[in-house]
């Protein structure tokens, strides 16, 4: 029941109220269509969809989808006719028309196997249909499916199916490269509690009526089976003391003779030996061979007997007692039927005789060949179960395993059998059962273990049910348990909390960022009116003057904070970029001259870069920040001599290394690498490096951005960054930035030599910030150029008008009252035609590019 149309219509299943659920964790709306699965896949290449569920990992389609992990695996054998024998595998197919649904991946897997003659259909109820009507008598269908419909029409009976020929798994897959969709949609069905799991499944599967034969019934049947066989032999055993108490006592009384050869339940025949006739029988073998009593004795004994040769062997050739388990007689309406013999030779006035008791053992073979037939049911639950079975005395000593614990243990059972944990698994583990026994032993009740067992793939978790087992007095003999393998839950449990840790990482990380570029607008207001009338004074001041030298010191503070707050928006990722293709080894090649200075005559700067470098595309700016950081703090772990090296290289990273390392990606990276032999860090202190405000250096020599500042860098730019260090011995960071794949247009720009005429254009300058206008106003006026001022949008419309013809250029704030700097400018297009326009804005790069600015060409 996993997407179905009911009855009116509307889908349903377990995938629907899986989206239902993710939709309400998520909060992002979900609309599930539901379509013939050919209509499905062509709809995903052309890009209809977002998502497609249910849908089989292959070849193919891993070429243009990107795939979940599995969440449900199934089997997937062959369904053909009860009349069709010798089908066990896909060479066997051969030769048949092979009914399969079209786009499924058994198509595929048929295909690659050489079955070629294959019938395709829209969907699964089709095929049953069409086997129903005897249209094809061989079909490949996942089961679950094929079992709905063939129950739903009734045909059940009418087909067999084979081995699983393949195990699909459902994943739910977007298009390739569609890494942030798949990767909130992992997210989203990793908030599922297993009890909200539960109650889905639930919903559509039911639960069982039960779902297992309970323990204290199954050690019941043993037992009373056990009792049975005692009783069986015991009530043999009294019967022939009797049989022969009797016979003595034939010798001594006939009347006693007759009375007691009568009442025997038993039949009982007196046979010559020499002519083999019968002498005697009593009333019982009148009632087992169904002759009268002169019928019987002018028979033969070897009349009675379906083996007539074998019977008259067996009198002639033996002597004394004899006890034949089985034997076959014949009745007088030619019934065959089994027998139990018991006989004994004697004498009786010269001639030799013998006296056989005849015993109807069919009830017997049929309770014994039942009895069998449990214990081989019984034996095969026990071998081919999925859990490991085992049993062991009140000393520890196995008597019993399945082939499951062979299996997860790698141990032969005739290794194991007479052995305790002790001798066959390391110390740790054998005490760790043997204490778990104990515990069960003493409790006498059932309880449940999680137990571990080292493997050669590392630590295996299981959870283990062990109860005591008693014998028929109640007394606990040993113990017996049942042991699943738990290990992929335990990982899944694992990675949740891991994914649940780097999510709040991320989130903090944002919170800060957001914090760090809400202060940008008003410091770059504050600090450009504080530069814009410093650099005015400096103007007017000559440099001998003492008020020049306190000008510049202004300058300088004015300059470090805004530097300060430049490295704030490079951590919160909000910083307006102009993002270049590039040669990173060129890009490295220009700023080794500076960070030569940087590092000093004590260090040496080795530069290693890798031929055929992959392009790259990214603000230079933005590069030169990450190597002015890294090697600042590289300089300020070496104490007096040490190296530093910047290497570049390409790399391929797969999804399996992404698993193992949190928060990268897989695909083709450049990596820049800045490694120093300096005094390293301890490993607490990796996780807060990127941490703005974070610092191990001492007050005064470090503000704790810097790190901050690359790990902002490398996060806008869709890297990631790798860190080893170890005290003593220095530290290793590996910038992975992806590789540029060459499009079109990739660096628009101004065309180069474009230079703005200054000192005789009228410029028309708008600003809301009457700080900022004023300080503009006089810098623009100072170097010769005529200002018209606009303190909002709807004075510099009214300018505009006035001077109409004369504009040249439009300064304008972006973010205003009225209407922003967007706007305003294609009101004064129609103005004034051609006039050149240049925008301005304290604001982050991301509430600049909501108001249309951040265009091609600006």
């Amino acid at each position: 029941p996993y997407a179905f149309l009911d009855g009116n219509g509307v889908l349903q299943g377990i995938i629907v109220d899986h989206w239902r659920l993710w939709q309400k964790k998520t909060g992002v709306q979900v609309e599930i269509i539901v379509m013939d699965w050919g209509s499905a896949i062509a709809a995903m290449k052309t890009g209809g969809y977002d998502v497609i569920d249910t849908i089989f990992k292959t070849d193919e389609r891993e070429s243009w989808l990107d795939f979940s992990r599995p969440y449900v695996r199934l089997d997937v054998p062959v369904f053909f006719n009860k009349e069709i024998s010798g089908i066990t595998d896909l060479a066997s197919l051969k030769g048949f028309v092979v009914g399969v649904k079209e786009g499924d991946a058994a198509v595929d897997h048929l295909h690659n196997h050489g079955v070629e003659n294959l019938l395709l259909f829209k969907d699964y109820e089709e095929i049953i249909l069409a086997a129903r009507d005897h249209k094809v008598n061989v079909f490949v269908v996942d089961k679950p499916p094929a079992m709905y419909f063939l129950y739903k029409y009734g045909i059940q009976d009418r087909f067999r199916e084979s081995s699983p020929i393949d195990v699909g798994e459902f994943h739910r897959a977007v298009k390739k490269g569609d890494s942030a969709l798949l990767q909130e949609i992992e997210a989203g069905f990793g908030l599922f509690s297993v009890k909200e799991l539960q109650q889905i499944e639930g919903k559509w599967h039911g639960s069982s009526i039960s779902q297992s034969i309970p323990s204290r019934y199954i050690l019941f049947f043993i037992g009373a089976l056990c009792f049975l066989i005692l009783v069986l032999f015991l009530w043999n055993r009294t019967l022939k003391l009797a049989v022969e108490k009797r016979t003595r006592e034939l010798e001594t009384s006939e009347q006693r003779y007759r009375y007691l050869f009568n009442a025997e339940s038993d039949a009982i025949l007196v046979i010559d030996v020499e002519t083999l006739t019968l002498v005697e029988v009593n009333e019982a073998a009148v009632d087992l061979y169904g002759y009268s009593h002169q019928e019987l004795l002018s028979l033969h004994a070897i009349d009675l007997s379906s083996e007539p040769e074998e019977t008259r062997q067996q009198i002639i050739s033996r002597d004394g007692r004899i006890r034949i388990p089985l034997r076959y007689h014949r009745k007088k309406d030619g019934i065959v039927f089994p027998v139990e013999i018991s006989a004994s030779f004697f004498e009786l006035d010269g001639r030799r005789l013998l006296l056989a008791t005849m015993r109807d053992v069919s009830e017997r073979l049929r309770a014994e060949e039942a009895l069998r037939e449990n214990r081989r049911f019984l034996n095969d639950l026990i071998e081919n179960s999925g859990a490991l079975i085992f049993v062991k005395d009140l000393e520890g000593r196995y008597e019993l395993i399945n082939r499951k614990w062979e299996e997860i243990t790698g141990l032969r059972r005739e290794e194991v059998l007479g052995q305790t944990d002790l001798a066959v698994f390391p110390v740790s583990v054998g005490e760790q059962f043997r204490r778990n026994d104990l515990k069960v032993i003493d409790s006498g009740e059932m309880q449940e273990w999680e137990e571990t067992l080292e493997g050669e793939n590392g630590r295996r978790f299981f959870l283990s049910i062990k109860f005591p087992r008693r014998n028929e007095n109640g007394d606990i003999v040993g113990i017996c348990g049942m042991t699943t393998e738990i290990t992929e839950r335990k990982q899944a449990e694992d990675e949740r909390e891991r994914l649940l840790e780097q999510l709040l990482q991320s989130r903090k990380m944002e919170s800060i960022g957001r914090l760090a570029g809400g202060v940008a607008h008003d410091f770059n207001n504050m600090l450009g009116v504080i530069l814009g009338h410093t650099e005015l004074a400096l103007l007017s001041v000559p440099s001998s003057e003492q008020v020049y030298g306190n000008l510049k010191e202004i300058e300088k503070a004015a300059q470090r904070s805004a530097d300060l707050t430049r490295q704030l928006l490079a951590f919160a990722r909000k910083q307006t970029i102009m993002p270049k293709v590039l040669n990173l080894n060129e890009t490295v090649s220009g700023m080794l001259p500076m960070l030569r200075r940087l590092m000093g005559e004590n260090i040496d700067l080795v530069w290693s870069p890798s031929d055929d470098l992959w392009p790259l595309k990214i603000d230079p700016a933005q590069v030169d920040q990450i190597l002015a950081n890294l090697c600042a703090n590289a300089r300020d772990s070496i104490v007096n001599v040490g190296k530093v090296m910047i290497s570049t290289e390409n790399d391929t990273i797969a999804q399996a290394f992404c698993v193992a390392h949190e928060g990268c990606m897989a695909g083709d990276f450049v990596i820049l690498s800045v490694t120093d032999n300096g005094c390293g860090m301890a490993r607490e202190t990796l996780p807060l490096l990127f941490e703005p405000f974070y610092t191990t250096k001492e007050i005064g020599k470090g503000t704790g951005l810097g790190l901050a500042t690359v790990y902002g860098i490398v996060q806008q730019n869709r890297g990631f960054i790798m860190v080893d260090s170890e005290l003593g011995k220095g530290t290793s960071f590996r910038i992975y930035l992806p590789r540029h794949v060459d499009q079109e247009n990739d660096n628009v720009g101004i065309g180069e030599g474009y230079s703005l005429p200054l000192g005789q254009e009228t410029i028309l300058l708008v600003e809301d910030e009457q700080a900022v206008l004023e300080m503009a106003t006089q810098m623009l006026r100072k170097i010769g150029y005529r200002v018209l001022v606009a303190a909002s949008p709807s004075a510099a419309v009214s300018l505009a008008h006035k001077h109409m013809g004369e504009i040249d250029l439009l300064i304008t704030d972006v973010i205003m009252p009225e209407m922003n700097g967007w706007e305003l400018s294609k009101i004064l297009l129609e103005i004034q035609p051609g006039m050149k326009r240049l925008f301005t804005s304290g604001y982050t790069a991301d509430a600049i590019a909501q108001h249309n600015v951040l265009e091609e060409g600006v």
